[in-house]
């Protein structure tokens, strides 16, 4: 998806804390403009909590709802016929659901099956691994979250090294990023290497060069909770683009044509 693309944002308050309301927005913003942004959960869960304060400042609409029955929640409900009733409109392009309930799992398969791009967001620890195969692309935000203070807190203490003229830097520590590494099912990096190596070898067989674009559709394809952001690189940094990942395979080569296309094939 692109800029251009129309994305319908539905938020389930109920099951994700209004502590990743900015990095929702930020992260479904890489897909494309939000056509709704919407916003579930009974009036307790909304009103005079952190959730208030988000939904003015993100612009988002309160749908909210009152539990007539008890054990049943009526936002789940209400959710799931707002993006039917979105997706006949036809205005959007695709659809971004935030919650890790796997009771969206058989609404992020329907709304595929109307060809819509859907993209699911959750808590690593909470997600199962049936509702994340639901979605094209599913996003751990918590993990995203913690990297991005993390980043922040670096930045803040490179600043005041800076400011005393210190010559020394503190080394990030690494049981923490392998730890960030492991949250969910995130797959390992010899597991990646592996899938490439294989996808490389099948279209050498085929007498077929790997461009960098397969790659990355490949692994978004099996892996539906891949990003490059979850893998640290030397000095604690984390990769932004798959071309800096997978050049930093040492078993892997990256070759650049004059049209700036990217092919991956095998050192020898």
């Amino acid at each position: 998806m692109n800029e251009e693309s129309r994305i319908a944002l539905l938020i389930d308050a109920e099951n994700i804390s209004a502590q990743y309301a900015d990095y929702i927005m930020d992260e479904v913003s890489n897909y494309g403009t939000c056509s709704y942004k919407r916003i579930y959960g009974s009036w307790d869960r909304i009103v005079k909590t952190k959730w208030e304060g988000e939904i003015n400042k993100n612009s988002l609409k309160p749908m909210m709802q009152f539990n007539n029955t008890r054990g049943k929640n009526a936002s789940d409900s209400a959710l799931i016929i707002d993006a039917m009733d979105i997706l006949y409109t036809g205005y959007v392009d695709g659809f971004c659901i935030v919650s890790s309930d796997s009771d969206f799992t058989a609404l992020a398969r329907r709304l595929m099956e109307a060809g819509m791009m859907v993209i699911g967001m959750g808590e690593s620890d909470k997600a199962t691994e049936a509702l994340e195969n639901a979605y094209d692309k599913f996003v751990y935000i918590d993990v995203l979250a913690t990297q991005a203070e993390e980043e922040k807190a670096e930045e803040k203490k490179a600043q005041a090294q800076a400011a005393k003229a210190s010559n020394t830097r503190q080394k990030q520590s690494q049981t923490q990023t392998q730890s960030r590494n492991n949250a969910g099912s995130i797959p390992s990096k010899k597991t990646l290497e592996n899938r490439i190596t294989q996808i490389i070898k099948e279209n050498d067989d085929k007498s077929k060069l790997t461009d960098l674009g397969q790659i990355g559709n490949e692994l978004n394809r099996i892996f539906k909770n891949f990003d490059v952001r979850y893998y640290g690189r030397k000095g604690g940094r984390k990769y932004k683009y798959l071309k800096d990942f997978v050049k930093d395979i040492k078993s892997l080569q990256l070759d650049e044509t004059e049209g700036n296309r990217v092919y991956v094939s095998l050192k020898k």
